[in-house]
Protein backbone atom coordinates (compact mmCIF):
# COMPACT_ATOMS: atom_id res chain seq x y z
CA UNK A 1 0.00 0.00 0.00
CA UNK A 2 2.87 2.38 0.81
CA UNK A 3 4.36 1.80 -2.65
CA UNK A 4 1.03 2.52 -4.34
CA UNK A 5 0.54 5.70 -2.26
CA UNK A 6 4.01 6.99 -3.16
CA UNK A 7 3.36 6.35 -6.85
CA UNK A 8 0.05 8.22 -6.75
CA UNK A 9 1.61 11.21 -4.98
CA UNK A 10 4.53 11.16 -7.40
CA UNK A 11 2.17 11.26 -10.39
CA UNK A 12 -0.13 13.97 -8.99
CA UNK A 13 -0.06 16.61 -11.71
CA UNK A 14 -1.61 19.28 -9.47
CA UNK A 15 1.22 18.93 -6.95
CA UNK A 16 3.76 19.07 -9.78
CA UNK A 17 2.08 22.15 -11.20
CA UNK A 18 2.15 23.98 -7.86
CA UNK A 19 5.85 23.17 -7.47
CA UNK A 20 6.54 24.43 -11.00
CA UNK A 21 4.57 27.63 -10.37
CA UNK A 22 6.52 28.27 -7.16
CA UNK A 23 9.76 27.82 -9.09
CA UNK A 24 8.48 30.09 -11.83
CA UNK A 25 6.94 32.92 -9.80
CA UNK A 26 8.82 32.60 -6.50
CA UNK A 27 12.09 34.28 -7.55
CA UNK A 28 10.37 37.30 -9.20
CA UNK A 29 8.28 37.75 -6.04
CA UNK A 30 11.41 37.72 -3.86
CA UNK A 31 13.16 40.17 -6.17
CA UNK A 32 10.07 42.41 -6.21
CA UNK A 33 9.90 42.38 -2.42
CA UNK A 34 13.57 43.31 -2.14
CA UNK A 35 13.22 46.13 -4.68
CA UNK A 36 10.14 47.54 -2.93
CA UNK A 37 11.74 47.31 0.50
CA UNK A 38 15.25 48.57 -0.19
CA UNK A 39 15.53 50.28 -3.59
CA UNK A 40 12.44 52.01 -4.96
CA UNK A 41 11.10 54.88 -2.79
CA UNK A 42 7.57 54.36 -1.47
CA UNK A 43 6.45 57.62 -3.05
CA UNK A 44 7.20 56.22 -6.51
CA UNK A 45 4.89 53.25 -5.85
CA UNK A 46 2.04 55.31 -4.45
CA UNK A 47 -0.14 54.95 -7.56
CA UNK A 48 -2.42 51.92 -7.66
CA UNK A 49 -0.98 50.60 -10.89
CA UNK A 50 2.70 51.07 -10.02
CA UNK A 51 3.20 47.91 -7.95
CA UNK A 52 1.59 45.51 -10.47
CA UNK A 53 3.46 47.20 -13.31
CA UNK A 54 6.77 46.89 -11.47
CA UNK A 55 6.11 43.23 -10.68
CA UNK A 56 5.28 42.46 -14.33
CA UNK A 57 8.43 44.28 -15.46
CA UNK A 58 10.62 42.40 -12.98
CA UNK A 59 9.02 39.08 -13.95
CA UNK A 60 9.55 39.64 -17.69
CA UNK A 61 13.17 40.68 -17.12
CA UNK A 62 13.80 37.71 -14.83
CA UNK A 63 12.27 35.12 -17.13
CA UNK A 64 13.96 36.57 -20.21
CA UNK A 65 17.33 36.60 -18.44
CA UNK A 66 16.82 33.09 -17.11
CA UNK A 67 15.95 31.68 -20.55
CA UNK A 68 18.85 33.45 -22.23
CA UNK A 69 21.36 32.45 -19.54
CA UNK A 70 20.20 28.84 -19.65
CA UNK A 71 20.53 28.69 -23.43
CA UNK A 72 23.94 30.37 -23.25
CA UNK A 73 25.06 27.80 -20.67
CA UNK A 74 23.89 24.97 -22.91
CA UNK A 75 25.83 26.41 -25.85
CA UNK A 76 28.97 26.68 -23.73
CA UNK A 77 28.64 23.11 -22.48
CA UNK A 78 28.14 21.94 -26.06
CA UNK A 79 31.17 23.91 -27.25
CA UNK A 80 33.40 22.28 -24.63
CA UNK A 81 32.38 18.89 -26.01
CA UNK A 82 32.93 19.90 -29.64
CA UNK A 83 29.20 19.90 -30.29
CA UNK A 84 26.40 22.35 -31.01
CA UNK A 85 22.78 22.71 -29.95
CA UNK A 86 19.91 21.89 -32.25
CA UNK A 87 18.41 25.19 -33.47
CA UNK A 88 15.02 26.19 -32.10
CA UNK A 89 12.07 26.92 -34.32
CA UNK A 90 11.32 30.62 -34.41
CA UNK A 91 7.60 31.31 -34.33
CA UNK A 92 5.87 34.65 -34.65
CA UNK A 93 4.36 34.56 -31.14
CA UNK A 94 6.16 34.43 -27.77
CA UNK A 95 6.92 30.93 -26.59
CA UNK A 96 6.16 29.66 -30.11
CA UNK A 97 2.48 29.71 -29.22
CA UNK A 98 1.61 30.00 -32.91
CA UNK A 99 3.46 26.75 -33.65
CA UNK A 100 1.61 25.03 -30.80
CA UNK A 101 -1.67 26.33 -32.20
CA UNK A 102 -0.80 25.02 -35.67
CA UNK A 103 -0.01 21.62 -34.16
CA UNK A 104 -3.35 21.45 -32.37
CA UNK A 105 -5.16 22.59 -35.49
CA UNK A 106 -3.36 19.98 -37.58
CA UNK A 107 -4.68 17.27 -35.26
CA UNK A 108 -8.20 18.23 -36.29
CA UNK A 109 -7.79 19.30 -39.90
CA UNK A 110 -4.38 18.27 -41.21
CA UNK A 111 -2.47 15.23 -42.40
CA UNK A 112 -0.36 13.40 -39.85
CA UNK A 113 2.80 14.17 -41.84
CA UNK A 114 2.22 17.95 -41.92
CA UNK A 115 4.70 18.53 -39.09
CA UNK A 116 7.48 17.16 -41.29
CA UNK A 117 7.85 20.60 -42.87
CA UNK A 118 9.53 21.72 -39.65
CA UNK A 119 12.43 19.31 -40.27
CA UNK A 120 13.56 21.23 -43.35
CA UNK A 121 16.85 19.69 -44.50
CA UNK A 122 17.57 18.28 -41.07
CA UNK A 123 16.40 15.31 -39.04
CA UNK A 124 15.85 16.99 -35.67
CA UNK A 125 14.31 20.27 -34.56
CA UNK A 126 13.67 21.94 -31.22
CA UNK A 127 10.04 23.05 -31.02
CA UNK A 128 10.80 25.48 -28.18
CA UNK A 129 7.21 25.37 -26.92
CA UNK A 130 6.55 27.61 -23.89
CA UNK A 131 10.27 28.51 -23.75
CA UNK A 132 11.23 24.87 -23.10
CA UNK A 133 13.19 22.40 -25.17
CA UNK A 134 11.07 19.84 -27.02
CA UNK A 135 13.17 17.89 -29.51
CA UNK A 136 11.48 16.09 -32.39
CA UNK A 137 13.64 13.69 -34.38
CA UNK A 138 13.40 11.36 -37.36
CA UNK A 139 17.14 10.58 -37.31
CA UNK A 140 17.71 6.79 -37.55
CA UNK A 141 20.92 7.02 -35.51
CA UNK A 142 19.33 9.23 -32.84
CA UNK A 143 16.29 6.93 -32.56
CA UNK A 144 18.45 3.80 -32.47
CA UNK A 145 20.63 5.43 -29.81
CA UNK A 146 17.62 6.37 -27.66
CA UNK A 147 15.75 3.05 -27.98
CA UNK A 148 18.45 0.41 -28.04
CA UNK A 149 22.05 1.64 -27.76
CA UNK A 150 21.77 3.81 -24.64
CA UNK A 151 18.19 3.34 -23.42
CA UNK A 152 19.09 4.14 -19.80
CA UNK A 153 20.01 7.68 -20.87
CA UNK A 154 16.60 8.16 -22.47
CA UNK A 155 13.78 7.12 -20.12
CA UNK A 156 10.20 8.22 -20.58
CA UNK A 157 10.77 10.79 -17.87
CA UNK A 158 8.64 11.80 -14.91
CA UNK A 159 6.88 14.58 -16.82
CA UNK A 160 5.76 12.16 -19.53
CA UNK A 161 4.76 9.49 -17.01
CA UNK A 162 2.66 12.08 -15.16
CA UNK A 163 1.07 13.25 -18.43
CA UNK A 164 0.16 9.69 -19.41
CA UNK A 165 -0.93 8.71 -15.92
CA UNK A 166 -4.45 9.95 -16.63
CA UNK A 167 -4.79 7.35 -19.35
CA UNK A 168 -2.51 4.47 -18.37
CA UNK A 169 -2.57 4.87 -14.60
CA UNK A 170 0.38 3.08 -13.00
CA UNK A 171 0.61 0.54 -15.82
CA UNK A 172 3.73 -0.36 -17.72
CA UNK A 173 3.17 2.18 -20.52
CA UNK A 174 3.43 5.04 -18.01
CA UNK A 175 6.13 3.52 -15.83
CA UNK A 176 9.88 4.05 -15.99
CA UNK A 177 13.19 2.68 -14.79
CA UNK A 178 13.48 -0.25 -12.38
CA UNK A 179 9.73 -0.27 -11.84
CA UNK A 180 9.12 -0.86 -15.56
CA UNK A 181 11.72 -3.65 -15.63
CA UNK A 182 9.92 -5.45 -12.81
CA UNK A 183 6.59 -5.17 -14.62
CA UNK A 184 8.08 -6.47 -17.88
CA UNK A 185 9.63 -9.34 -15.97
CA UNK A 186 6.17 -10.30 -14.71
CA UNK A 187 4.62 -10.10 -18.18
CA UNK A 188 7.37 -11.59 -20.34
CA UNK A 189 6.73 -15.31 -19.60
CA UNK A 190 3.11 -14.99 -20.69
CA UNK A 191 4.04 -13.61 -24.13
CA UNK A 192 7.29 -15.53 -24.59
CA UNK A 193 6.02 -18.76 -26.21
CA UNK A 194 3.86 -19.71 -29.15
CA UNK A 195 0.89 -21.69 -27.87
CA UNK A 196 -1.39 -23.88 -29.94
CA UNK A 197 -4.35 -22.66 -27.90
CA UNK A 198 -3.56 -19.08 -28.97
CA UNK A 199 -3.93 -20.07 -32.63
CA UNK A 200 -7.21 -21.82 -31.87
CA UNK A 201 -8.52 -18.70 -30.12
CA UNK A 202 -7.40 -16.37 -32.93
CA UNK A 203 -8.89 -18.54 -35.65
CA UNK A 204 -12.18 -18.95 -33.78
CA UNK A 205 -12.74 -15.19 -33.70
CA UNK A 206 -11.41 -14.81 -37.26
CA UNK A 207 -14.15 -17.17 -38.44
CA UNK A 208 -16.79 -15.09 -36.62
CA UNK A 209 -15.49 -11.98 -38.38
CA UNK A 210 -15.39 -13.89 -41.66
CA UNK A 211 -19.08 -14.75 -41.38
CA UNK A 212 -19.88 -11.03 -41.18
CA UNK A 213 -17.68 -10.31 -44.19
CA UNK A 214 -19.33 -13.11 -46.17
CA UNK A 215 -22.81 -11.83 -45.33
CA UNK A 216 -21.98 -8.25 -46.29
CA UNK A 217 -20.17 -9.35 -49.48
CA UNK A 218 -23.19 -11.41 -50.59
CA UNK A 219 -25.42 -8.35 -50.20
CA UNK A 220 -22.99 -6.23 -52.23
CA UNK A 221 -22.58 -3.74 -49.38
CA UNK A 222 -19.36 -2.33 -48.00
CA UNK A 223 -18.21 -2.89 -44.44
CA UNK A 224 -16.34 -0.60 -42.06
CA UNK A 225 -13.27 -2.79 -41.66
CA UNK A 226 -11.93 -0.56 -38.89
CA UNK A 227 -15.05 -1.26 -36.84
CA UNK A 228 -14.88 -4.95 -37.74
CA UNK A 229 -11.21 -5.30 -36.77
CA UNK A 230 -11.70 -3.40 -33.53
CA UNK A 231 -14.46 -5.85 -32.63
CA UNK A 232 -12.29 -8.80 -33.70
CA UNK A 233 -9.28 -7.69 -31.65
CA UNK A 234 -11.21 -6.56 -28.56
CA UNK A 235 -13.13 -9.86 -28.42
CA UNK A 236 -9.81 -11.69 -28.60
CA UNK A 237 -8.36 -9.41 -25.93
CA UNK A 238 -11.41 -10.02 -23.76
CA UNK A 239 -10.80 -13.75 -23.67
CA UNK A 240 -6.98 -13.75 -23.96
CA UNK A 241 -6.39 -11.05 -21.35
CA UNK A 242 -9.52 -10.89 -19.18
CA UNK A 243 -10.83 -14.46 -19.39
CA UNK A 244 -14.24 -13.24 -20.49
CA UNK A 245 -16.34 -14.12 -23.52
CA UNK A 246 -19.10 -11.72 -22.54
CA UNK A 247 -18.04 -8.87 -24.83
CA UNK A 248 -19.33 -10.58 -27.97
CA UNK A 249 -18.94 -7.39 -30.00
CA UNK A 250 -18.85 -9.44 -33.20
CA UNK A 251 -22.41 -10.51 -32.39
CA UNK A 252 -23.66 -6.92 -32.29
CA UNK A 253 -25.21 -5.33 -35.41
CA UNK A 254 -22.71 -3.86 -37.85
CA UNK A 255 -22.87 -0.23 -38.90
CA UNK A 256 -24.58 0.19 -42.27
CA UNK A 257 -22.91 2.10 -45.09
CA UNK A 258 -24.10 5.67 -45.36
CA UNK A 259 -26.03 5.42 -42.09
CA UNK A 260 -23.31 6.00 -39.51
CA UNK A 261 -23.53 9.11 -37.37
CA UNK A 262 -20.63 11.51 -38.01
CA UNK A 263 -17.93 10.82 -35.48
CA UNK A 264 -14.21 10.43 -35.03
CA UNK A 265 -13.84 6.80 -36.00
CA UNK A 266 -17.28 5.76 -37.20
CA UNK A 267 -17.41 2.86 -34.75
CA UNK A 268 -20.45 1.65 -32.86
CA UNK A 269 -21.84 4.63 -30.94
CA UNK A 270 -24.34 2.99 -28.56
CA UNK A 271 -24.36 0.26 -25.94
CA UNK A 272 -21.62 -0.88 -23.51
CA UNK A 273 -19.13 -1.61 -26.30
CA UNK A 274 -19.61 1.79 -27.91
CA UNK A 275 -19.36 3.51 -24.52
CA UNK A 276 -16.06 1.79 -23.73
CA UNK A 277 -14.66 2.56 -27.19
CA UNK A 278 -15.68 6.20 -26.87
CA UNK A 279 -14.07 6.46 -23.43
CA UNK A 280 -10.78 5.03 -24.67
CA UNK A 281 -10.87 7.31 -27.72
CA UNK A 282 -11.35 10.35 -25.49
CA UNK A 283 -8.52 9.27 -23.18
CA UNK A 284 -6.21 9.11 -26.19
CA UNK A 285 -7.37 12.49 -27.50
CA UNK A 286 -6.83 14.12 -24.11
CA UNK A 287 -3.33 12.64 -23.81
CA UNK A 288 -2.32 14.00 -27.22
CA UNK A 289 -3.69 17.47 -26.43
CA UNK A 290 -1.80 17.42 -23.13
CA UNK A 291 1.46 16.71 -24.91
CA UNK A 292 0.91 19.61 -27.33
CA UNK A 293 0.36 22.01 -24.41
CA UNK A 294 3.70 21.05 -22.89
CA UNK A 295 4.21 21.47 -19.16
CA UNK A 296 1.37 24.00 -19.07
CA UNK A 297 -1.29 21.31 -19.63
CA UNK A 298 -1.94 21.06 -15.89
CA UNK A 299 -3.19 24.66 -15.84
CA UNK A 300 -6.06 23.72 -18.15
CA UNK A 301 -7.09 20.79 -15.95
CA UNK A 302 -6.29 22.07 -12.48
CA UNK A 303 -9.95 22.24 -11.45
CA UNK A 304 -11.12 19.21 -13.45
CA UNK A 305 -9.15 16.16 -14.54
CA UNK A 306 -10.52 15.57 -18.05
CA UNK A 307 -9.66 11.87 -17.89
CA UNK A 308 -11.58 11.04 -14.70
CA UNK A 309 -15.02 10.54 -16.24
CA UNK A 310 -13.71 8.33 -19.06
CA UNK A 311 -11.60 6.24 -16.68
CA UNK A 312 -14.79 5.60 -14.76
CA UNK A 313 -16.32 3.99 -17.85
CA UNK A 314 -13.24 1.79 -18.29
CA UNK A 315 -13.34 0.85 -14.60
CA UNK A 316 -16.91 -0.39 -14.88
CA UNK A 317 -15.70 -2.84 -17.52
CA UNK A 318 -12.41 -4.00 -15.96
CA UNK A 319 -12.72 -3.87 -12.15
CA UNK A 320 -15.45 -6.57 -11.84
CA UNK A 321 -13.22 -8.93 -13.83
CA UNK A 322 -10.25 -8.13 -11.58
CA UNK A 323 -12.35 -8.82 -8.49
CA UNK A 324 -13.36 -12.19 -9.94
CA UNK A 325 -9.73 -13.11 -10.70
CA UNK A 326 -8.61 -12.21 -7.16
CA UNK A 327 -11.46 -14.26 -5.74
CA UNK A 328 -10.39 -17.25 -7.86
CA UNK A 329 -6.84 -16.75 -6.59
CA UNK A 330 -8.08 -17.05 -3.00
CA UNK A 331 -9.88 -20.28 -3.85
CA UNK A 332 -6.68 -21.73 -5.37
CA UNK A 333 -4.70 -20.99 -2.22
CA UNK A 334 -0.97 -21.37 -2.83
CA UNK A 335 -1.44 -23.06 -6.21
CA UNK A 336 -0.62 -20.84 -9.19
CA UNK A 337 -2.10 -21.32 -12.65
CA UNK A 338 0.33 -22.75 -15.18
CA UNK A 339 1.56 -20.15 -17.66
CA UNK A 340 0.42 -22.40 -20.52
CA UNK A 341 -3.14 -22.69 -19.23
CA UNK A 342 -4.27 -19.50 -17.54
CA UNK A 343 -5.32 -16.16 -18.94
CA UNK A 344 -3.30 -12.98 -18.53
CA UNK A 345 -5.55 -11.69 -15.73
CA UNK A 346 -4.89 -14.89 -13.76
CA UNK A 347 -1.16 -14.50 -14.29
CA UNK A 348 -1.30 -10.92 -12.98
CA UNK A 349 -3.44 -11.96 -10.00
CA UNK A 350 -0.84 -14.60 -9.13
CA UNK A 351 1.90 -11.96 -9.31
CA UNK A 352 0.29 -9.05 -7.41
CA UNK A 353 -2.54 -8.40 -4.97
CA UNK A 354 -3.46 -4.77 -5.61
CA UNK A 355 -6.63 -4.57 -7.71
CA UNK A 356 -5.81 -1.11 -9.04
CA UNK A 357 -2.39 -2.14 -10.31
CA UNK A 358 -3.88 -5.23 -11.97
CA UNK A 359 -6.56 -3.02 -13.57
CA UNK A 360 -3.92 -0.62 -14.91
CA UNK A 361 -1.72 -3.38 -16.34
CA UNK A 362 -4.72 -5.01 -18.01
CA UNK A 363 -5.80 -1.73 -19.59
CA UNK A 364 -2.25 -1.00 -20.77
CA UNK A 365 -1.91 -4.39 -22.46
CA UNK A 366 -5.46 -4.11 -23.81
CA UNK A 367 -4.67 -0.87 -25.62
CA UNK A 368 -1.28 -2.13 -26.80
CA UNK A 369 -2.74 -5.35 -28.20
CA UNK A 370 -6.18 -4.24 -29.36
CA UNK A 371 -6.03 -0.78 -30.90
CA UNK A 372 -2.64 -1.31 -32.55
CA UNK A 373 -3.62 -4.59 -34.21
CA UNK A 374 -6.92 -3.14 -35.41
CA UNK A 375 -5.03 -0.17 -36.85
CA UNK A 376 -2.63 -2.41 -38.79
CA UNK A 377 -5.38 -4.59 -40.22
CA UNK A 378 -7.40 -1.52 -41.23
CA UNK A 379 -4.53 -0.01 -43.22
CA UNK A 380 -3.74 -3.39 -44.84
CA UNK A 381 -7.30 -3.58 -46.20
CA UNK A 382 -7.02 0.05 -47.30
CA UNK A 383 -3.88 -0.77 -49.29
CA UNK A 384 -5.36 -3.95 -50.78
CA UNK A 385 -8.28 -1.79 -51.97
CA UNK A 386 -6.18 0.81 -53.74
CA UNK A 387 -3.43 -1.56 -54.93
CA UNK A 388 -5.35 -4.44 -56.59
CA UNK A 389 -2.16 -5.98 -57.98
CA UNK A 390 -0.87 -6.42 -54.39
CA UNK A 391 -4.19 -7.98 -53.37
CA UNK A 392 -4.02 -10.45 -56.28
CA UNK A 393 -0.42 -11.37 -55.48
CA UNK A 394 -1.22 -11.90 -51.81
CA UNK A 395 -4.25 -14.06 -52.64
CA UNK A 396 -2.19 -16.17 -55.04
CA UNK A 397 0.34 -16.90 -52.28
CA UNK A 398 -2.29 -17.70 -49.65
CA UNK A 399 -4.44 -19.96 -51.85
CA UNK A 400 -1.32 -21.78 -53.10
CA UNK A 401 -0.07 -22.55 -49.58
CA UNK A 402 -3.40 -22.84 -47.72
CA UNK A 403 -6.47 -22.60 -49.99
CA UNK A 404 -8.79 -23.37 -47.06
CA UNK A 405 -8.71 -24.42 -43.46
CA UNK A 406 -7.14 -23.07 -40.30
CA UNK A 407 -3.75 -21.32 -40.49
CA UNK A 408 -0.86 -22.77 -38.51
CA UNK A 409 2.47 -21.29 -37.49
CA UNK A 410 4.15 -23.36 -40.22
CA UNK A 411 1.80 -22.15 -42.99
CA UNK A 412 2.19 -18.52 -41.87
CA UNK A 413 5.98 -18.79 -41.96
CA UNK A 414 5.82 -19.96 -45.59
CA UNK A 415 3.87 -16.85 -46.66
CA UNK A 416 6.68 -14.44 -47.50
CA UNK A 417 4.51 -11.92 -49.32
CA UNK A 418 2.01 -11.82 -46.43
CA UNK A 419 4.80 -10.81 -44.04
CA UNK A 420 6.01 -8.26 -46.59
CA UNK A 421 2.53 -6.72 -46.85
CA UNK A 422 2.33 -6.47 -43.06
CA UNK A 423 5.80 -4.94 -42.78
CA UNK A 424 5.15 -2.43 -45.54
CA UNK A 425 1.89 -1.40 -43.89
CA UNK A 426 3.63 -1.06 -40.53
CA UNK A 427 6.30 1.04 -42.22
CA UNK A 428 3.91 3.54 -43.78
CA UNK A 429 1.39 3.54 -40.94
CA UNK A 430 3.09 2.47 -37.70
CA UNK A 431 0.29 2.11 -35.10
CA UNK A 432 2.25 4.21 -32.58
CA UNK A 433 3.74 6.98 -34.75
CA UNK A 434 5.63 8.82 -31.99
CA UNK A 435 7.58 7.48 -29.00
CA UNK A 436 8.14 9.98 -26.15
CA UNK A 437 11.44 10.04 -24.29
CA UNK A 438 13.38 12.36 -21.97
CA UNK A 439 17.05 13.10 -21.31
CA UNK A 440 18.23 11.75 -17.97
CA UNK A 441 21.78 13.08 -18.32
CA UNK A 442 23.48 15.46 -20.71
CA UNK A 443 24.64 13.61 -23.81
CA UNK A 444 25.71 13.92 -27.42
CA UNK A 445 23.70 12.55 -30.33
CA UNK A 446 24.53 12.40 -34.05
CA UNK A 447 23.97 15.71 -35.82
CA UNK A 448 22.57 16.43 -39.28
CA UNK A 449 22.52 19.19 -41.90
CA UNK A 450 21.24 21.74 -39.41
CA UNK A 451 24.33 21.17 -37.23
CA UNK A 452 26.76 20.96 -40.18
CA UNK A 453 27.51 17.37 -39.29
CA UNK A 454 28.69 18.15 -35.76
CA UNK A 455 27.30 16.09 -32.88
CA UNK A 456 24.39 17.74 -31.08
CA UNK A 457 24.18 18.41 -27.37
CA UNK A 458 21.09 17.39 -25.39
CA UNK A 459 20.97 18.92 -21.88
CA UNK A 460 20.07 16.96 -18.79
CA UNK A 461 16.97 17.66 -16.76
CA UNK A 462 13.99 15.87 -18.29
CA UNK A 463 14.20 17.55 -21.70
CA UNK A 464 11.35 16.22 -23.85
CA UNK A 465 12.36 14.12 -26.88
CA UNK A 466 9.80 12.85 -29.38
CA UNK A 467 11.00 10.01 -31.61
CA UNK A 468 8.99 10.30 -34.83
CA UNK A 469 8.86 6.72 -36.09
CA UNK A 470 6.28 7.84 -38.65
CA UNK A 471 8.63 10.39 -40.22
CA UNK A 472 11.64 8.04 -40.11
CA UNK A 473 9.69 5.30 -41.90
CA UNK A 474 9.11 7.68 -44.84
CA UNK A 475 12.61 9.17 -45.19
CA UNK A 476 13.71 8.94 -48.80
CA UNK A 477 17.43 8.85 -48.01
CA UNK A 478 16.75 5.75 -45.90
CA UNK A 479 14.06 3.90 -47.88
CA UNK A 480 14.60 5.26 -51.41
CA UNK A 481 12.72 7.63 -53.68
CA UNK A 482 9.65 5.39 -53.46
CA UNK A 483 9.57 5.70 -49.66
CA UNK A 484 6.00 7.01 -49.62
CA UNK A 485 4.66 4.30 -51.93
CA UNK A 486 3.29 0.93 -50.90
CA UNK A 487 5.88 -1.55 -52.22
CA UNK A 488 5.83 -4.89 -50.33
CA UNK A 489 8.47 -6.24 -52.73
CA UNK A 490 11.12 -4.20 -50.93
CA UNK A 491 10.94 -6.84 -48.17
CA UNK A 492 11.59 -9.82 -50.47
CA UNK A 493 14.90 -10.86 -52.06
CA UNK A 494 15.40 -12.13 -55.62
CA UNK A 495 14.91 -15.72 -54.48
CA UNK A 496 11.50 -14.94 -53.01
CA UNK A 497 12.65 -15.07 -49.40
CA UNK A 498 12.19 -12.53 -46.66
CA UNK A 499 14.91 -9.92 -46.99
CA UNK A 500 16.83 -8.46 -44.05
CA UNK A 501 17.05 -4.87 -45.18
CA UNK A 502 20.14 -2.73 -44.77
CA UNK A 503 17.86 -0.14 -43.18
CA UNK A 504 16.31 -2.59 -40.70
CA UNK A 505 17.59 -0.32 -37.94
CA UNK A 506 15.20 2.30 -39.26
CA UNK A 507 12.08 0.14 -38.77
CA UNK A 508 10.44 0.52 -35.37
CA UNK A 509 6.72 -0.35 -35.46
CA UNK A 510 7.17 -2.24 -32.18
CA UNK A 511 9.84 -0.01 -30.68
CA UNK A 512 13.23 -1.54 -29.85
CA UNK A 513 15.53 -2.28 -26.97
CA UNK A 514 14.37 -3.07 -23.42
CA UNK A 515 10.93 -1.45 -23.98
CA UNK A 516 10.17 -3.24 -27.26
CA UNK A 517 6.63 -4.61 -27.53
CA UNK A 518 6.40 -7.98 -25.76
CA UNK A 519 3.48 -9.12 -27.88
CA UNK A 520 4.78 -8.41 -31.38
CA UNK A 521 4.78 -12.05 -32.50
CA UNK A 522 1.24 -12.46 -31.17
CA UNK A 523 0.30 -9.33 -33.16
CA UNK A 524 1.85 -10.71 -36.37
CA UNK A 525 0.00 -14.01 -35.90
CA UNK A 526 -3.29 -12.27 -35.11
CA UNK A 527 -3.09 -10.12 -38.26
CA UNK A 528 -1.85 -13.01 -40.41
CA UNK A 529 -4.66 -15.37 -39.43
CA UNK A 530 -7.31 -12.73 -40.09
CA UNK A 531 -5.86 -11.82 -43.50
CA UNK A 532 -5.44 -15.45 -44.54
CA UNK A 533 -9.07 -16.15 -43.72
CA UNK A 534 -10.24 -13.09 -45.68
CA UNK A 535 -8.13 -13.83 -48.77
CA UNK A 536 -9.24 -17.46 -48.79
CA UNK A 537 -12.78 -16.36 -49.71
CA UNK A 538 -12.41 -12.83 -51.17
CA UNK A 539 -10.60 -11.83 -54.34
CA UNK A 540 -11.58 -8.17 -54.87
CA UNK A 541 -11.50 -5.15 -52.58
CA UNK A 542 -13.03 -1.79 -53.48
CA UNK A 543 -12.72 1.31 -51.35
CA UNK A 544 -16.11 2.99 -50.84
CA UNK A 545 -15.03 5.87 -48.65
CA UNK A 546 -16.65 8.66 -50.66
CA UNK A 547 -19.96 6.84 -51.01
CA UNK A 548 -20.40 5.15 -47.62
CA UNK A 549 -18.32 6.88 -44.92
CA UNK A 550 -19.92 9.51 -42.65
CA UNK A 551 -19.84 13.12 -43.88
CA UNK A 552 -16.50 14.80 -43.31
CA UNK A 553 -14.54 11.54 -43.31
CA UNK A 554 -12.82 11.89 -46.69
CA UNK A 555 -9.61 13.89 -47.13
CA UNK A 556 -10.21 17.62 -47.75
CA UNK A 557 -10.03 18.96 -51.29
CA UNK A 558 -7.00 21.03 -50.22
CA UNK A 559 -4.94 17.85 -49.96
CA UNK A 560 -5.15 17.09 -53.67
CA UNK A 561 -1.89 17.77 -55.45
CA UNK A 562 0.09 18.02 -52.21
CA UNK A 563 3.50 16.30 -52.22
CA UNK A 564 3.91 12.77 -50.88
CA UNK A 565 1.08 10.51 -49.78
CA UNK A 566 -1.00 13.48 -48.65
CA UNK A 567 -1.82 14.28 -52.27
CA UNK A 568 -2.99 10.74 -53.10
CA UNK A 569 -4.51 9.54 -49.82
CA UNK A 570 -8.10 8.31 -50.14
CA UNK A 571 -8.81 8.02 -46.40
CA UNK A 572 -8.08 10.46 -43.59
CA UNK A 573 -5.41 8.98 -41.28
CA UNK A 574 -5.42 10.53 -37.82
CA UNK A 575 -3.61 9.93 -34.57
CA UNK A 576 -4.55 9.88 -30.92
CA UNK A 577 -1.53 7.96 -29.53
CA UNK A 578 -2.41 5.22 -32.05
CA UNK A 579 -3.28 5.71 -35.72
CA UNK A 580 -6.81 5.31 -37.03
CA UNK A 581 -8.95 6.28 -40.02
CA UNK A 582 -11.42 9.09 -39.50
CA UNK A 583 -14.98 7.86 -40.01
CA UNK A 584 -13.88 4.26 -40.45
CA UNK A 585 -12.54 2.54 -43.56
CA UNK A 586 -15.33 1.32 -45.86
CA UNK A 587 -14.41 -1.56 -48.17
CA UNK A 588 -16.62 -3.63 -50.47
CA UNK A 589 -15.30 -7.19 -50.76
CA UNK A 590 -16.05 -9.59 -53.58
CA UNK A 591 -16.38 -13.32 -52.97
CA UNK A 592 -14.16 -15.53 -55.06
CA UNK A 593 -15.85 -17.96 -57.42
CA UNK A 594 -15.38 -21.53 -56.26
CA UNK A 595 -15.92 -24.58 -58.40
Amino acid sequence: MAIVTSIILKRNYRVDLIVDLVRLFGPPILIFSAVVSFIVPRTVLAANFSRPLLYVLISVLYWTAKVQITQWRYRQEAKKLGAVCFPKLRGKWPGNLDIIYLGMRSLKEGYIADSEEFFGDGDTFNMGAFWTNIYVTRSPTFIQHALATEPDFFPMGEDQCTLLHGMFGNGILATDGAEAKVRRGIMRPFFAKQRVRDFDLLDRYAQKALALIHERAQSGQSIDVQDLFQRFTIDIAGEFLFDTTELNTLDLPLSLPGQVKPGTRGTLAEGPYGGTIHAIDRLQDISVLRSLKGKAWGLFEFLKDETKEHNGVVDRFILPLVAKALENKKKRGNQKIDIQDGKFIDHLADSMDNARLIRDELFNVLLASWDTSASTLTFVLYFLSIYPEAAAKLRDEITRILPSGSPTLDSIRKMTYLRAVLNETLRLFPPVPTIPKASRTACLVPGDHTTNGKPAYIPAGEETILLSVFALHRKKDVWGEDAELFVPERWIDKDGRHKVLNNSRAFYPFGAGPRACLGQEFAYNEASIMLIRILQICDTFTLRQEQDAPPGSCPPESWKGAPGRKGIEQVWPKTAITLFVKGGCWVQMGLACTS
